[in-house]
């Protein structure tokens, strides 16, 4: 019975020392991943400062790839996507930012913007409306 047991001690250990050993792998691995999506907000964010926006939206992509719910993320791609004249696509990114993250005050100030260069004023003043409702 004594064999038997320590059988079972022996088996159990080895059984759990992979499961560990993946949980610190799967931690690492998420760790990492956050590192390059912050680099790739961050190198975005500097390309739009340079006014290279095409370059910084496919930062931005390359970070929403990381994480598609950044809210964030689609608000600051949305912006770039306008100055580079895709009208439809910057749109897009705008309202799901602001689908993501419906008291996003920020999200619906930059779509007001948007729509206010458009001509869609009575859309824009909705916009400001909530990002003024929403603004922290």
């Amino acid at each position: 019975m004594g064999r038997f047991l320590m059988l079972a001690l022996v088996m159990l250990a080895l059984a759990v020392s992979p499961i560990s050993g993946l949980a610190q792998t799967s931690d690492i691995v998420k760790q990492k991943s956050e590192a390059a999506f912050k680099e790739y907000v961050k190198a975005g964010n500097f390309l739009a400062g340079e006014a290279r926006y095409n370059e910084a939206a496919e930062s931005y992509r390359k970070a929403i790839s990381m994480n598609p719910n950044s809210a964030e993320v689609y608000s600051l791609l949305g912006s770039a996507l306008a100055q580079t004249g895709k009208d439809r696509e910057a749109e897009e990114a705008l309202r799901k930012a602001i689908s993501l993250k419906p008291n996003f005050g920020e999200g619906y100030y930059h779509l007001g913007l948007f729509l206010k260069s458009k001509g869609k004023e009575r859309e824009a003043e909705e916009a400001f409306r909530k990002a003024k409702q929403f603004q922290r």
